[in-house]
């Protein structure tokens, strides 16, 4: 019944009582009227299992932490979808899932409800102790999620990956999206009708393809993925990625077919280490965001990305009350001299190497036009520092130095970063990526590693790299590259860092004179849809005297197997 008409009808039955009595059902009416437009967080915790909604959102969680539905306005999002909202990881015995033996709850009023799932782990070998956390709160269409992971045993803990899984119904959520690219998904029966070429890659009898790798990006570089359709969206929101496996350039993946999204903890994806947990290791995953906007697609998106700026400003997040999880935090700041142009990494794990970091938390930014950078909300702690080049012809600099961060105060870290001299000729500059060669800017596909060409001659003053040099040399062959010189008696530096390999030999000769032969382990990014970067690699040749000719010169560059993808490429000269 309308709260107006409700009131009529108590005003109406109430003239034959005493004034108190009225004014106590006028009261009565306003406090209904105020509940029917805004529904107050309701948690109903039964087992293992819970219902959890506000006046937006409505979850239903099985005794296994995942749901059977997910309500958003009256439409259950998650009709017709696999498993949802489920953790897993890999260890000795391949997938494994969370199994909870109990559900706590740590607060619960009528505008915020914060409960989780406990696994007490029994296994030996690959299962640690572990929170699943859900906050819900009042006037949100979405529910906050953290995960922390305790390695309780009395030796080290070994698994390949871990992450969140949400599936939700695919013909409603058409379309994928993060904050690099958006596309549409494919159907079920466009992949049953297609050609698998390798994992989620697809050929459509069109010639296109689709592939789960697609959507991959630079995780610490993007705050959201999702996907969205017919006026629904499922995005995760992560205003920190502080709590990811892997270094500052980490890529993992996204968004798959069938209306999935992922968000990767830790994993081997693209060249990344595997996880070694020691005893009496703990760490917080998260908390992100599980945001459900609605609207028409432009509108989601853009509700998307001004809800990142939301969460940012909240960050850290003040619901979690976990030792683990300071609130206060610190800052660290300075200036690079030198190359100005560099990144900075930041990471606690101090044993690991800062890019292929596993156990601890990083984080990372670069430096603005004059070599200043700044890095806030940080938890306190002892910390590893490294700055490197992002312009230049430096590939092999880097800079390291530590620091102790203390809660509300801010540290200050200086580097130096110098800048090679007497660099006869360069290709690309020295950031770490291909990004500046022929293809890099485009989406990615698996189509790319086929475009480069086979055989190609690039001539130092005439040729442009961004049109004759490529992303990748993806195929078996030779590219050379032809330069002037003069035979001057002094040796030269060859600078060839490679942003990435997959499974290759490469054989490297100046003038017929064989300088290397580079057998290099595969980080699995360029025939995984890469088009940047994979697992870095500084590698620096030198030259004799003997080998440098007075007029033109062929640096030759052999693909015997695999492919590899440069960062830059420069010659220097020596004495």
């Amino acid at each position: 019944m309308p709260c107006q008409l409700f009131k009529v009808i108590c005003c109406v039955s109430s003239i034959s009582f005493a004034k108190m009595q009225y004014l106590k059902i006028q009261v009565f009416t306003a406090i209904l009227c105020i509940s029917a437009s805004h529904a107050a967080v309701t948690l109903k915790v039964n087992g293992l299992t819970a219902e959890v909604a506000n006046d937006l959102v409505k979850f239903k969680f099985k005794k296994d932490a995942s749901i059977s539905s997910l309500y958003v306005g009256g439409e259950n999002v998650v009709s017709g979808a696999d498993r949802s909202f489920y953790l897993d990881w890999t260890g000795t015995g391949g997938e494994i899932r969370l199994k909870p033996s109990s559900i706590e709850i740590v607060q619960q009023t009528d505008s915020i409800a914060h409960f989780y799932w406990v696994q007490q782990s029994t296994r030996a070998d690959d299962a640690f102790d572990i929170e699943l956390h859900y906050i819900l709160e009042e006037n949100l269409s979405g529910i906050y999620s953290y995960v922390k992971y305790s390695n309780d045993k009395a030796s080290n803990i070994s698994f390949g990956e871990t992450r969140m899984i949400y599936r939700f119904n695919p013909s409603i959520f058409t379309n994928g999206a993060n904050q690099v690219y958006s596309h549409r998904l494919p159907t079920k029966n466009e992949i049953t009708h297609s050609q698998t070429v390798q994992d989620s890659t697809y050929k459509f009898s069109n010639g296109t393809y689709f592939s789960k790798y697609d959507y991959a990006v630079y995780i610490r570089e993007t705050q959201y993925q999702g996907v969205f359709g017919n006026d629904y969206g499922a995005f995760v929101i992560s205003p920190s990625r502080e709590y990811h496996g892997g270094g500052a350039m980490k890529q993992d993946l996204t968004v798959h077919q069938y209306s999935l999204v992922a968000n990767y903890f830790l994993s081997a994806h693209f060249g990344s280490a595997s996880f070694n947990a020691f005893p009496g290791w703990t760490h917080i995953y998260g908390p992100f965001l599980i945001y459900f906007p609605s609207g028409n697609d432009e509108q989601i998106l853009n509700a998307v990305e001004a809800q990142v700026t939301i969460e940012q400003e909240k960050w850290p997040y003040s619901f979690v009350n976990d030792n683990d999880y300071p609130l206060i935090r610190g800052s660290v700041s300075g200036k690079v001299t030198g190359q100005t142009k560099a990144a900075i990494t930041l990471y606690d794990s101090t044993e690991e190497q800062y890019d292929l970091q596993q156990l601890g938390y990083l984080y990372a930014t670069t430096t603005d036009a004059n070599g200043n950078f700044v890095i806030n909300n940080v938890r306190p702690g002892f910390y590893k520092i490294v700055a490197y080049p992002v312009a230049g012809q430096g590939s092999e600099n880097l800079a390291e130095q530590t620091v102790t961060i203390t809660a509300g105060a801010s540290e200050i870290v200086d580097f130096f970063l110098p800048e090679p001299e007497n660099i006869l000729w360069a290709i690309g500059e020295a950031n770490r990526r291909s990004n500046e060669f022929n293809y890099a800017d485009q989406d990615r596909n698996y189509k790319w590693e086929f475009e480069p060409p086979v055989e190609n001659t690039f001539i130092v003053g005439e040729s442009d790299p961004r049109n004759d040099w490529y992303y990748a040399q993806s195929q078996p062959g030779t590219w050379t590259i032809k330069y002037q010189d003069n035979h001057d008696g002094h040796s030269r530096t060859l600078r060839l860092p490679l942003a990435a390999a997959s499974k290759s030999v490469l054989l490297v000769s100046i003038n017929g004179n064989n300088i290397a032969q580079l057998e290099l382990t595969n980080d699995a990014s360029i025939y995984r849809s890469a088009l940047q970067s994979g697992r870095y690699r500084s590698v620096i040749l030198p030259v004799e005297p003997s080998h440098v000719l007075t007029g033109e010169n062929t640096l030759d560059l052999t693909v015997h197997s695999g492919a590899v993808m440069y960062d830059c490429i420069s010659l220097q000269v020596n004495g």
